[in-house]
């Protein structure tokens, strides 16, 4: 970009030279080095910008991770949970198992009542037999009841 200097300084610049050709030389050689230092300057900064982002990816390649590094440690810790979900899984098996058992036992606790259950019911039926023999046997052999039964045998005979 071509800098122009303003224009109170090149009026200045011709009160001081008295000769406007003498001005405008002086005013080209102070616009020439006004570029040429922005010129170098913007050189600098370009060079300085390179420097500063070559830095900065050196840092961050030392700073972050690859994502070669960050796929071998997720195989790595995928590994460790597998291996750790093996173990539990295998724990899991051994209670399993042992749930079995008891299921079995319990099944044949289970049938075991059963069992018992029917002969109660067997024997519920049997002294319910019992108390009624017991019953009839204890109404006729009562004196009374035999009295009672000759009073109506007579009444209808």
């Amino acid at each position: 970009m071509d800098y122009t200097l303003p224009r109170p300084v090149y009026e200045l610049l011709l009160s001081a030279f008295g000769d406007k050709q003498k001005a405008e030389v002086f005013a080209q050689a102070i616009e020439s080095s006004i570029k040429a230092i922005d010129d170098k300057a913007k050189e600098a900064l370009t060079e300085k910008k390179e420097q500063l982002q070559i830095a900065i990816k050196d840092d961050l390649r030392k700073e972050l991770i690859t994502r070669d590094l960050f796929e071998k440690e997720m195989m790595l810790t995928r590994e460790i949970f597998e291996e750790r979900f093996k173990g539990i899984e295998e724990r899991f098996k051994g209670i399993d198992e042992r749930f079995k058992g008891i299921d079995e036992q319990f099944k044949l606790i289970d049938k075991r009542f059963k069992l018992v259950d029917e002969r109660f019911k067997l024997l519920d039926f049997k002294f319910n037999i019992l108390i009624a023999i017991n019953l009839i046997v204890l109404t006729f052999a009562n004196p009374n009841f035999l009295t009672l039964i000759k009073e109506i045998y007579k009444m209808f005979h």
